[in-house]
């Protein structure tokens, strides 16, 4: 189920909005038509199944907890405070939606506030990233 959630928070986001899962496909090397864009990435979700003190390795999980990550990436300060907003309108105190389960709303945390990325330049540009975090629980339907 986990790869259906990661799809299901990306479809939160605008389709104009370029989303890569888990990382960037950027081009090699590395151009300024590759950017702006956001990469979901995090764990697979911690599995809880049965009762606390009931419970067995073949149980089925009733309930799921995720940290979603989200890295918004542009090459400008101003491109990359639009993308922000972007990405936090349509994740913040959203749900996502795969048959069979009910989710908490996703509730943005800052992680990491605009910093260079100084592992890639194009010419003389290193481009601007952030990341926010967004944890919420799946509870089957």
């Amino acid at each position: 189920m986990s790869l259906e959630v990661f799809e299901a928070v990306k479809a939160l986001l605008p389709p104009t909005t370029r989303v890569h899962l888990f990382e960037a496909k950027l081009s090699s090397p590395p151009a300024l038509a590759d950017f702006p864009y956001v990469v979901l990435h995090g764990g697979f979700g911690t599995a809880v199944s049965g009762e606390r003190d009931n419970r067995s390795s073949d149980d089925l999980p009733d309930q799921v907890a995720y940290l979603i990550r989200c890295t918004v990436v542009a090459t400008s300060k101003d491109g990359l405070n639009h993308l922000v907003g972007v990405a936090r309108s349509a994740l913040n105190r959203q749900r996502p939606v795969v048959p069979g389960w009910s989710f908490s709303k996703l509730r943005q945390v800052e992680v990491l506030t605009a910093e260079p990325d100084n592992r890639i330049s194009i010419d003389t540009l290193n481009p601007l990233y952030a990341v926010d975090e967004y944890p919420f629980m799946a509870y089957r339907a």
